[in-house]
């Protein structure tokens, strides 16, 4: 609305673009002041380049009372326009207030006032640029004599942003002049993508068993350390004397004895299942085959990644249409809010459960390909000729043509739950915007709430992922794979519990090489480079931008080779089950051993079908 001149409570004004953006010094000429009303913009204000007009020549308040007093005794029928725009000056500018009611290009509602050297943050908001108001809002205030205090913007922003409001514009800025650092580590984490996926399929077996090794002297180590610190604390003369000192022995004391309770588990575990660590080692070197076999994998996550965020461009675009539907309604100090009703409530719920939807099954449509692929490629005879020129895209096909309901009812499963978790943190926001009013025990059943809502959703995610395998193998639907997929879980249980823990171990260790690394190569960047290091202050924000951006990019690459690992090993599971004997490698070995068990079985008592409800796999469904 209109601004209420002259108001405590105004703070800024709309504008084209930034005034005075990256100016070293205030724009107190005529020709650079930011104005309201009729003389909004730059293309609506009269011509000053004419003879006679009175001009500042020099920030100071000697020029600033001489102009003021020029302008007030000015008298020049012919450059009526000129006057007037000068007048609108604010030292100048009589106190009439602005109504809400008034036209924009009211009289009184047109006010001009000096621009500060600002900076720009996000292409839409402006703010001062912190150092120079620093080192010169004392000389602002002598110059305008108090009626211009530009640390009103400081308060405002610090009212904002919390009491960092001098850090917080710091930080924008230090984003807004690091960005193509920023933007170009992003893109090297890409690479970095693809380099540990490369360094994976290369060095696979050694690494599986240097990481459980590695493990196990990291624990013997660490517990070694514990004990012998803390009985050294416990025979100090300040023990039992220090209360302080006291408490951190017997802290050290209980690190001890979970330390050794965390190795006694670790090293039982390595005991009792060693063949099971071995099945896992061997999944993880099968899905490290495939995916060399198989290179365009790689590449399938970055067109889903794409859509969904043109969805995301959609989505937010789409929000901003129908908040302008909303009626605007002015109050008394000259700002203004959107009401909505109830239709408009539904449509942006309706409109983001559909952004939530469309995500979630682009993701899904990947995890469904990549298992179309390996499948294909564990179930080959010829693992190198026999899969076709292109895997990846005839997998992409089968998803696309014949298998995309599935993916649509998995995916729904998954997105509605999801949904259900945001509006209920919604609610719990919306309800006590100021987190007052909850007692502790409210607060907890909130949490336990969104605890069991987001266990269930990552449940449903796990049964989605295993029942696409099973739906890529055998082309049953949905539920009739979830089925068959629990049950073939439920029976290698130890196996999946190897292999979910030690692929998860270099799945996030591949997620933390590829986000330090990126995040690394920023603060060098940053503090090395002279255009950047003398720029910015902290490099703080950069580099966890870096860091974070860098991270999803890492988890997208991981993804591909945790949902070939679960491929593969629900593959073996069939495999074993009904002995077809397309293992290789290691799980060959792993499928022998379970024939003979088998054999010795049968010749005590007939055996019944593990799984009777399954589909055979036949070479044409394989293929």
């Amino acid at each position: 609305g209109p601004p209420n001149w002259p108001s405590a409570a105004y703070l800024g004004v709309c504008n084209t673009e930034c005034p005075n953006l990256g100016g070293t010094s205030m724009g107190f000429k005529p020709d650079d002041w930011v104005c309201t009303g009729k003389y909004y913009g730059t293309g609506n204000r009269p011509n000053l380049n004419k003879d006679g007009i009175p001009k500042i020549t020099e920030f100071t308040p000697e020029a600033m009372e001489k102009f003021v007093k020029d302008i007030k005794d000015f008298k020049d029928g012919d450059l009526k326009d000129q006057v007037d725009y000068l007048t609108s000056f604010f030292l100048i500018k009589d106190s009439k207030a602005c109504a809400d009611t008034a036209a924009n290009d009211a009289d009184e509602c047109s006010v001009c006032y000096p621009a500060y050297p600002s900076v720009a943050f996000g292409g839409a908001v402006c703010f001062p640029d912190p150092d120079w108001v620093t080192a010169n809002k004392d000389k602002v205030a002598a110059v305008f004599k108090g009626a211009y205090n530009i640390s009103f913007v400081q308060e405002a922003t610090a009212q904002i942003f919390g009491d960092g409001g001098d850090t917080t514009m710091r930080v924008m800025s230090d984003a807004l002049r690091s960005y193509p650092v920023v933007l170009g580590c992003i893109a090297f984490s890409v690479i970095l993508g693809f380099v540990w996926a490369f360094l994976l399929r290369l060095f696979i077996k050694p690494m599986v068993f240097l990481t459980i090794v590695g493990v196990l002297i990291g624990l013997v180590i660490g517990t070694y350390s514990l004990y012998a610190k803390a009985f050294e604390m416990r025979e100090s003369p300040l023990y039992d004397a220090d209360g302080t000192f006291t408490n951190y022995a017997d802290a050290t004391m209980g690190f001890f004895a979970f330390s050794a309770a965390c190795l006694a588990l670790y090293v039982l575990t390595l005991c009792c299942l060693w063949n099971r660590i071995f099945l896992a080692v061997g999944v993880i070197i099968e899905a490290a085959k495939a995916m060399q076999r198989m290179p365009l994998m790689l590449t399938v996550p970055i067109v889903p990644a794409l859509l969904t965020f043109g969805v995301f461009c959609y989505w937010m675009f789409g929000n901003f249409w129908i908040a302008s539907v909303g009626e605007l309604k002015l109050d008394g100090n000259g700002f203004a809010q959107i009401e909505y009703d109830n239709t408009l409530k539904g449509m942006l719920a309706y409109h983001f459960f559909g952004f939530i939807w469309t995500s979630v099954l682009l993701n899904h449509i990947a995890w469904a390909i990549i298992a179309g692929a390996v499948s294909q490629w564990y179930f080959a005879r010829d693992k190198d000729g026999g899969l076709g020129p292109s895997p990846i895209l005839a997998s992409a096909k089968r998803v696309l043509f014949y298998h995309l309901g599935s993916v649509c009812f998995g995916s729904l499963i998954v997105a509605i739950i999801k949904y259900i978790r945001y509006m209920m943190n919604f609610l719990k926001r919306y309800a006590d915007p100021e987190n007052k009013c909850y007692g502790k025990l409210v607060k907890v059943i909130w949490c336990c709430i969104d605890c069991c809502l987001r266990c269930f959703e990552k449940i449903m995610e796990f049964i989605s992922r295993n029942s696409y395998i099973l739906i890529m193998i055998e082309s049953e639907s949905f539920c009739t794979s979830a089925r068959h997929a629990f049950g073939y879980l439920v029976s290698n249980l130890a196996g999946l519990a190897m292999v979910q823990s030690i692929g998860d171990l270099f799945l996030f260790l591949g997620k933390v090489f590829v986000a330090t690394m990126s995040a690394g190569l920023c603060a060098l960047i940053l503090t090395s480079a002279p255009q950047f290091n003398f720029a910015t202050t902290s490099i703080v924000l950069p580099c966890v931008t870096v860091l974070i951006a860098a991270y999803l990019i890492g988890s997208m690459f991981m993804g591909i080779f945790e949902m070939a690992i679960d491929t593969i090993f629900m593959c073996y599971s069939i495999d074993e089950d009904k002995q077809l004997g397309y293992a290789d490698g290691a799980l060959k070995d792993f499928v022998k051993a379970s024939a003979e068990n088998q054999r010795k079985n049968d010749k005590v008592s007939p055996a019944e079908p593990a799984n009777p409800g399954v589909v055979q796999v036949t070479a044409r469904s394989a293929e």
